[in-house]
């Protein structure tokens, strides 16, 4: 196998991280892991039937190091 076909099977870095435990407002994970860099999006799933949050959490940033540095610190 080629480093041409190695490249085109790799996957792009991961800039999101997950979340459990959370509060129902995306106000509040954009305020505390707003610290860590920009943030992208806030995704809070639901649940299909009755519409309340699931409990946990995506928060997507535009560059891995952010993700990276909101877990460490």
């Amino acid at each position: 196998m080629s480093w041409v076909s190695l490249i085109l099977y790799m996957r792009p870095p991961n800039t999101s991280l997950f979340v459990r435990n959370i509060a129902d407002e995306p106000e509040d994970l954009r305020r505390e892991f707003g610290r860590y860099g920009p943030i992208v999006d806030v995704y809070i799933p639901l649940d299909f039937y009755t519409r309340q949050p699931r409990g946990f959490a995506y928060i997507q940033y535009p560059f891995p190091m952010s993700s990276l540095c909101s877990l460490l610190f």
